[in-house]
């Protein structure tokens, strides 16, 4: 204490200022570097014990939650004299600073929203603005994706990242393709010659959509979830595989459709087709020529 206070005197001389303030500037930049300390540490500690990066992200993002409150706390503490006077002088200038900053305090606010309401989370798949893409930070102002391809034969990462201000989520649709539910249904339109054995195609499809490792666990998950779901009222009269049949002038069109993760939906769409062109090949199964 006796050594802060020769610091402040000295310090006082410096700059000209006079008065507890120089003393209360100190005592927070020292309390800063304290509890900024303590916080890298914890993390550090943490970071040797766990390997995993999910884990890892979310311990930060909440020992840095914490570690800010508190750090708040202690400069109201220290300040607590001149908070008053403080909160005087703030509101004659309020109205200027809002209008300054009006973008800035609505994203704030829309982030408290986020955090609260959590219309999405971290590694969601969203749809926002145009943009679509996997959740990877939320911030105070905004928030980040991996974007995605919009391309519906592709809907993959494309590497890039996209900072949208958190504003954005008023100002246009949302949508979340896995808030509720994991999976998306997906359709594979796969043409036959219009004389095929209709019947026998079919059953080549539907063993396909069996024998895929994936595609046959999701049925059963998916009807946990809707039985685990209490806050909207969703229902589908059909979980498994489908194929839907219709008749054109040159063709019949067998429209396969199933569940699938949107995260996997390219990989699973691939394996399908692979196996109908195995098929194809050994001459089991007829493909449409476009002549």
């Amino acid at each position: 204490m006796k050594y802060i206070n020769r610091f402040s005197r000295l310090i006082s001389k410096i700059v000209g200022i006079e008065g507890p303030y120089v003393n209360l500037a100190i005592y927070t930049f020292i309390s800063f570097i304290i509890i900024k300390f303590l916080n890298k540490i914890i993390i550090a500690l943490y970071f040797k014990i766990s390997k995993n990066n999910k884990s890892r992200f979310i311990f930060v993002k909440k020992v840095n939650l914490i570690f800010n409150i508190i750090l708040f706390i202690n400069i109201l503490i220290i300040w607590e004299e001149f908070i008053v006077t403080f909160i005087t002088l703030i509101s004659f200038v309020s109205a200027a600073i809002a209008y300054s900053l009006r973008d800035t305090i609505i994203n704030f606010f829309c982030g408290i929203y986020i955090k609260i309401a959590k219309p999405f989370v971290v590694e969601d798949r969203i749809m926002i603005d145009n943009h679509i893409g996997d959740v990877i930070n939320i911030q105070a102002l905004s928030f980040e994706i991996l974007e995605v391809s919009s391309d519906k034969d592709n809907f993959q990462s494309t590497g890039a990242i996209v900072h949208i201000p958190n504003s954005k989520i008023f100002s246009g649709s949302l949508i979340n393709y896995v808030k509720v539910f994991k999976y998306v249904w997906n359709e594979i339109e796969v043409k036959v010659p219009i004389d095929s054995d209709i019947k026998k195609a079919k059953g080549q499809l539907y063993k396909i959509v069996k024998n895929n490792d994936v595609l046959r666990k999701i049925p059963t998950k998916m009807t946990n979830q809707l039985n685990n779901n209490g806050e909207y009222r969703i229902y589908f009269n059909k979980l498994d595989p489908i194929i839907y049949t219709k008749v054109t002038d040159k063709y019949i069109s067998l429209t396969l459709r199933y569940l699938v993760h949107p995260k996997k939906n390219r990989n699973i769409e691939s394996e399908i087709w692979n196996e109908i062109l195995r098929l194809y090949k050994m001459n089991e199964f007829e493909l449409y020529k476009d002549e």
